[in-house]
């Protein structure tokens, strides 16, 4: 069993982490939250909003977080996330300032950038800061910043965005960030490896992995490779890329409300962002301490718990989209499809940290996210913008709706992804536990 434990400095550097990510995902979401008055403020059509929550900000996240991820396992992890901080809070603040949709979309597209440093370091960072058996409670406590911050977008937009405007809230958010960027630089870099178990007990998660890397050129087919090998590691991938395209679509959310639910702006945006934060905060907390408690007393480790929960609650997240918003009903779906989606978070990525060699978590982290946000979100935005313009040309019925529910559908093969995975892990476990007994039988 592994006994090492964390000390009470991680727990320090893992909440100023988990403060950081909620401010990230402030940032990241503030253009949602305030998506009908931006809509309307810079005439801006649902394809053109699509593209500036999608592919505008996650093609340069994404791509950039390749390269980050990389620079994450050889650089000084902290100072790396600073500059980052500095750079999406600076475009945040300018953010505020656009007047047009090319303006808006070149500070969204630098936003992205900037942000693309903070996972892929931060998880890393985790990953050296407690042991295995905690990783995924850890993870789960980084991710609050998920719920937090995004439900904490709509707050500002429901109360601050009445009273200064939405232009002032984004100049309001970037000097935030830039103060707590020189925090940030002055956090030491946690030592690389220093949480890792035996040998043998990293052999019973994970398959036998190709030697290290002797340059960067090499790095990128190594997690190729790995993947490869290790038929877990890509179909948690996979699910990871189904579930994210709903939550791409879901940039819409406030459009929808207003234009196709009748709701007032002010009152759903606040009511929004307090469910989002109570229910998001409980699915990532219970994630991340439940898949712990799972694995380690029930094949199919943390993946297959969060299949479990995400076929548990299925019905509830689809009743969303039909029940009225007259109705108990509407709240309660709502409430448990934010629950849903947000327990993803701890056991996901702490499965793909404890799938992957300690050299290439970084990296490793930066492409599931170039998986999740590139092709999941990516894809869903731009997706569901494009078809509710062309079924508005067409004068259907509540276009917008329509065009949800086609990314709420993808939705759908996250969970069977993820039992997949639990089953190629359990291979793996078994697979490794009968080579260490005959490794014991010939001492």
């Amino acid at each position: 069993m592994d006994q090492v434990k964390a000390s009470p400095r991680a727990m320090g550097i893992l909440l100023f982490l988990t403060l950081l990510n909620i401010l990230n995902m402030i940032d990241r979401t503030l253009i949602a939250s305030f998506g009908p008055q931006i809509i309307a403020d810079l005439n801006l059509t649902d394809s053109q909003f699509g593209a500036l929550t999608g592919f505008i900000f996650v093609f340069f996240y994404a791509i950039m977080g390749l390269f980050m991820g990389a620079l994450a396992d050889r650089m000084h992890r902290p100072r790396l996330i600073a500059a980052g901080l500095l750079l999406w809070s600076v475009l945040t603040a300018v953010s505020g300032a656009t007047k047009t949709f090319v303006q808006i979309g070149l500070a969204r597209l630098f936003i992205g950038v900037g942000e693309s440093t903070m996972t892929p370091s931060s998880m890393s960072m985790i990953s050296d800061l407690f042991p295995q058996r905690q990783r995924g409670t850890a993870a789960g406590l980084y991710y609050l910043g998920v719920p937090l911050g995004a439900g904490g977008a709509f707050l500002v937009a429901g109360v601050l965005g009445p009273m200064i405007g939405w232009r002032n809230c984004f100049f309001l958010l970037g000097g935030i960030g830039i103060v707590l960027a020189f925090v940030l630089y002055r956090v030491k870099d946690p030592l690389r490896g220093a949480m890792e178990p035996a040998v043998e007990s990293a052999a019973a998660v994970s398959p036998p992995q190709v030697k290290e890397a002797s340059s960067w050129r090499k790095t990128l087919p190594e997690i190729i490779a790995v993947i490869k090998t290790n038929p877990a590691l890509a179909w948690t991938m996979l699910g990871a890329i189904f579930l994210h395209i709903p939550l791409g679509a879901g940039n819409f959310v406030m459009v929808w409300m207003e234009r196709e639910r009748g709701f007032e702006l002010a009152e759903i945006q606040s009511l929004y962002g307090l469910i989002y934060i109570i229910c998001g905060t409980a699915g990532t907390f219970s994630g991340g301490i439940l898949s712990d408690w799972y694995q380690a007393r029930w094949k199919g480790g943390r993946i297959r718990f969060l299949a479990i929960l995400m076929l548990t609650i299925a019905p509830l997240t689809v009743a969303f989209r039909f029940a009225s918003p007259d109705s108990p009903m509407f709240f309660i779906a709502l409430a448990f499809a934010l629950f849903s989606v947000s327990s993803f978070y701890g056991p996901a990525f702490s499965t793909v940290q404890d799938l992957t060699p300690v050299r290439l978590r970084g990296l490793m982290t930066a492409l599931l996210l170039v998986a999740c946000n590139l092709v999941g979100m990516g894809l869903g935005a731009l997706m569901t913008g494009l078809i509710s313009d062309l079924l508005t040309a067409a004068q259907v019925f509540e276009p917008l709706t329509k065009a949800l529910l086609v990314g709420d559908s993808f939705g759908f093969f996250a969970a069977p992804s993820f039992i997949i995975a639990s089953i190629y892990l359990e291979r793996n476990r078994r697979a490794a536990a009968a080579v260490t007994a005959d490794a014991l039988g010939t001492q």
